[in-house]
């Protein structure tokens, strides 16, 4: 008889990839131990079904409202879409009635974390930031055990409950190849590369000051960035005036030394990452492990209104293993390019990757697929 685990989540990729490590995770200590597995996906957004469906997982839909701090006028909507989504999962968890319940966390776990707390199925949560949002405190009172990110969110929690792991990474990541890379996105191996990631959805500001800086930074450096799918093509019309404005100039650095994509697929984000030397990243947690991981030095923009300030939190952990760190209202082309030469001084690089190594969590996913294996008590 196979060993079943739901796996919960759903919403932006901070709660989409490290679910996906977890069940590579899975997938290989069951194959090494001949456990026959079954895992079932529970979640929302198209995102998430995307994201299982290239991983081989098998994904059922729900509904999920989120919960807001604010007011919204998608609140509204959410509030009808609560009570479904929580019908949703408690018929397709009866229906797989799996041994164990992992929940990512975010608004979209909440269903399926219901549905397993009614029928008394053991529930298992990880909260990837420093401080968790209004989602996880009610997963973490729902669930038997949290896995946190951070040493500091653990007060947030009730004393013995949490175990620290960090945040799920996945593997894949570490296998691009350099030189296969500057092939596939038209770059030239004799200039550094800064990687620009604003997140699954983009980021507004951090796309806002790239376009203000583009014309100085192209002029040493070549850029690959990723904008998010609903600012691409707002972006790309104003990179072809910039060029247009250019030409005779600055038109020909642009067009060489300038990639703008919407989003990059896992396989392509293991290539982007080999590319890159310098990441420009917002603090989301998913995206500073993956960082650590790697050990590229990066320049962090934590967003100004994450729920409880949690990325300013993440960024301020992450800048004491050497990640440089530029709050939104101090943002401007200048102290971009001059944080970019700073980084990139030959005596000061080497060092900032090892320190950011040190962050880095490897083998979290594999924990936490230990505990979902082991026999519940």
């Amino acid at each position: 008889m196979s060993y079943r685990i739901l796996l919960l989540g759903g919403g932006s990729g901070g709660h989409v990839f490290p679910l996906v490590a977890v069940a590579n995770a899975l997938k290989e200590k069951t194959q090494q131990t001949g456990i026959p597995l079954e895992l079932m996906v529970l979640g929302e957004g198209k995102f998430m079904e995307e994201a299982a469906v290239e991983a081989g997982l098998n994904f059922k839909p729900i509904l999920a409202g989120k919960l807001r701090r604010y007011f919204s006028p998608l609140t509204i909507l959410d509030i009808f879409k609560m009570p479904v989504g929580f019908f949703q999962a408690l018929w397709h968890v009866f229906r797989f009635m799996p041994d164990i319940v992992f929940a990512k966390g975010g608004y979209a776990s909440l269903p399926g974390a219901l549905a397993a707390k009614l029928y008394f199925i053991p529930l298992l949560a990880h909260e990837s930031d420093s401080i968790p949002g209004l989602a996880n405190r009610i997963l973490g009172k729902l669930a038997k055990t949290v896995f946190v990110s951070f040493n500091s969110s653990q007060k947030y929690f009730k004393a013995g409950k949490t175990v620290l792991t960090g945040n799920p990474v996945r593997k894949e990541l570490l296998t691009g190849d350099r030189m296969a890379a500057m092939a596939k996105f038209g770059l030239n191996p004799g200039l550094k590369t800064i990687l620009v990631i604003g997140g699954s959805q983009g980021a507004q500001k951090i796309n806002r000051i790239i376009l203000d800086s583009l014309v100085m930074v192209v002029k040493d450096f070549q850029v690959l960035h990723q904008c998010g799918e609903s600012q691409y093509q707002s972006i790309k019309t104003e990179i072809e005036k910039l060029i247009k404005e250019g030409e005779g100039e600055y038109a020909d650095s642009l067009k060489n030394n300038y990639k703008l994509y919407p989003f990059f697929s896992e396989k392509e984000m293991a290539m982007v990452y080999a590319a890159s030397d310098i990441i420009i990243s917002r603090a989301g947690a998913g995206s500073i492990f993956e960082i650590a991981i790697l050990g590229k030095p990066a320049i962090i923009i934590p967003i100004t209104n994450s729920s409880s300030d949690h990325q300013l939190e993440n960024a301020l952990e992450f800048s004491k293993f050497g990640a440089a760190m530029i709050e939104e209202e101090n943002l401007t082309p200048h102290i971009i390019i001059n944080q970019i030469q700073s980084i990139l001084e030959p005596d000061k690089y080497n060092s900032i990757g090892e320190k950011l190594k040190t962050f880095a969590t490897p083998d979290a996913a594999d924990k936490i697929a230990s505990a979902l294996l082991a026999p519940q008590v």
